[in-house]
């Protein structure tokens, strides 16, 4: 009988499914989970009025998932990623029309992106391996075939209701494209810190986050090794419902920069900060927002050891720079102030909307003012996402359009035009 009632103890203070004796393998089978995806996307990149030629990339692939039932809080879990251009991508000779953004220059991509141990109970969840990572400035940049992942230890504890807390240590990164992990980070495959060496060490991470009461608040401490240090905090509120169907809000953002250890990434010293306020709305089932958003890098001379100088203080994002995936409200698919590695200050205006439960609408403005040191860019961008649901749930048809006016990182100073076609099928 001792048996049985430790069990239950055990299911009780857990909060998990717990092996008995009288469970079989099958049980255990019939609780592991099976998930993933299937993606096809398509994406153009158009010159206008120019001598470069366009760009273009098709792929075929997705993700699929696997996470044991846990024994007394312990499971695994792996994800093998496929990406395949079906021979419709301009991998021979010169590559002059190919957008190695979405898989490189592969024409098969397959990856184990995901593949580790984890351990929780209702305060704590432990996971160790190669990981999807959930934080501002190292994520997974999804918005293409393959996410990027990280080799790494994460810690995440919740004391109390609505508030976590996290620690990271990660030790190699595999980007977008890559086929397997490396001591490196995006900035090797910038113009500006290429000559960095390939041999990082890695990132340590800390983070708190929280909300009670309309106010939600975060705050984040990234030691990138040898490169630089970051801390990141965020606020913000939004109201409660006003006459019935408006909820304003505000958000506030900062992150501080300073050089750390051997200083490959130059004497970094910058700041950043900005803010986004708006209106959330709900009538008869349409819901939507407007905002507003501001962002400035304050100009500050940084000398590089390649002899670059760079005027942003030298603000490096090591894990989303060159993918525009990092968190400050301006950024937008193709560009923003950290990619740009310019002072400077950024306006966003736009909006969000529900019209049908089905469809979803965003558009934004976007103007980047970071002259003499870079041509300012003006930019529309258009995000339309249809998703069916009922019996077609999990089915998604989303087109991500953006029109930018000079696109200095890309080395363009004309009409650029950035169209992203991306179909999904997510299964569980």
């Amino acid at each position: 009988m001792k048996k049985p009632i430790l069990a239950a103890i055990l299911s009780t203070t857990l909060a998990v499914p717990v092996l008995s004796h009288a469970e079989t393998l099958k049980d255990w089978l019939m609780q592991s989970q099976v998930s993933g995806d299937i993606r096809s996307y398509y994406f153009n990149q158009l010159y206008g009025g120019s001598p470069l030629p366009d760009k273009y990339a098709y792929s075929l692939g997705g993700m699929l998932r696997v996470q044991t039932a846990p024994v007394y809080g312990i499971s695994a879990a792996v994800a093998l990623y496929t990406a395949n251009d079906l021979g419709a991508n301009d991998t021979g000779g010169g590559q002059s029309h190919l957008d190695p953004l979405l898989m490189g220059d592969r024409t098969s991509l397959n990856v184990l992106g995901q593949a580790y141990l984890q351990y929780q109970n209702p305060w704590v969840q432990l996971r160790v391996g190669n990981l999807l990572l959930d934080t501002p400035w190292m994520n997974p940049s999804d918005a293409f075939m393959i996410p990027s992942t990280f080799q790494a230890v994460a810690i995440r504890v919740t004391p109390i209701k609505n508030l976590q807390i996290i620690g990271i240590r990660a030790f190699r990164f595999k980007n977008r494209i890559q086929a397997d992990y490396h001591r490196q980070t995006l900035l090797n495959f910038n113009d500006h810190y290429s000559y960095l060496p390939d041999n990082s060490i890695g990132t340590l991470a800390f983070g708190l986050k929280g909300h009670l009461m309309g106010v939600h608040a975060s705050a984040w401490f990234y030691r990138f090794y040898s490169l630089t240090n970051m801390f990141y905090g965020t606020l913000g509120y939004t109201t409660p419902t006003l006459m019935g169907h408006f909820r304003p809000f505000a958000d506030f953002q900062y992150a501080r920069e300073w050089a750390n250890g051997a200083q490959l990434a130059g004497p970094v010293n910058a700041t950043v900060y900005g803010g986004m306020a708006g209106i959330q709305g709900d009538f008869d089932g349409v819901t939507g927002q407007i905002f507003a958003a501001y962002d400035q890098i304050p100009s500050r001379a940084v000398t590089l050891a390649n002899g670059q100088t760079l005027y942003n203080g030298g603000f490096i994002s090591p894990y989303t720079q060159q993918y525009s995936a990092d968190p400050l409200y301006t950024s937008i698919m193709d560009y923003g102030l950290v990619d740009a590695s310019a002072s400077g200050h950024a306006w966003k205006f736009g909006f969000l909307l529900h019209p049908l439960r089905q469809v979803r609408i965003k558009y934004s403005y976007s103007i980047y003012d970071t002259a003499p040191y870079l041509p300012n860019v003006d930019a529309n961008y258009l995000d339309v996402t249809y998703s069916p649901g009922g019996f077609w749930k999990g089915l998604s048809l989303r087109n991500r359009l953006a029109l930018d006016h000079s696109n200095p990182y890309g080395g363009y100073h004309g009409t650029f035009i950035d169209d992203r076609l991306m179909l999904q099928y997510s299964f569980s």
